[in-house]
């Protein structure tokens, strides 16, 4: 049986408005330092996830100052693919560098649980922010009420 690649998003200990961020998928590997500015990323990814569980496309920014890291995540029933691209300038059009098709499982749980993780670490309020915690409650609710549905229809098909 083929092994599953799944999606690794590690974070490390921010300062001063700077978080040390690494993205693995298969042969894929993004290494960078995002910004708190304008918005803080941790937030857009929770937001991101949300939204695509409700079947919504949506975009999250990995400010770099001055260009950014884009990761859109675009739902087609149980699939979803994930596009990332980049632009060296806020407002140049951006160039598209990797594409990862997959599903809950693949994308979204592991994102998910990078998010939690970051969570619990300790860091100065003037380093990062915590994440929103009313955001990060609704994504909780949405991932528990996904697995139990997947959980159902396993049993239903069993």
């Amino acid at each position: 049986m083929r092994k599953i690649d799944k999606i690794e998003l590690n974070f490390g200990k921010p300062e001063s408005g700077w978080l040390p961020t690494e993205f693995k998928y298969a042969e894929f590997e993004l290494n960078f330092d995002a910004s708190d500015v304008p918005k803080i990323p941790t937030d857009l990814l929770c937001e991101c996830l949300i939204s695509t569980l409700k079947g919504i496309e949506s975009k999250m920014y990995w400010f770099l100052e001055p260009g950014y890291y884009m990761f859109e995540l675009i739902p087609n029933g149980k699939k979803i693919e994930l596009l990332i691209s980049n632009s060296n300038v806020l407002n140049e059009k951006r160039k598209g560098i990797y594409k990862i098709s997959g599903d809950f499982e693949s994308i979204i749980l592991p994102l998910f649980r990078s998010l939690k993780k970051f969570d619990t670490l300790e860091f100065k309020d003037n380093d990062w922010e915590k994440i929103n915690e009313i955001e990060l409650n609704k994504l909780t609710e949405l991932i528990k009420e996904r697995k139990n549905c997947l959980q159902q229809s396993i049993r239903n098909n069993a």
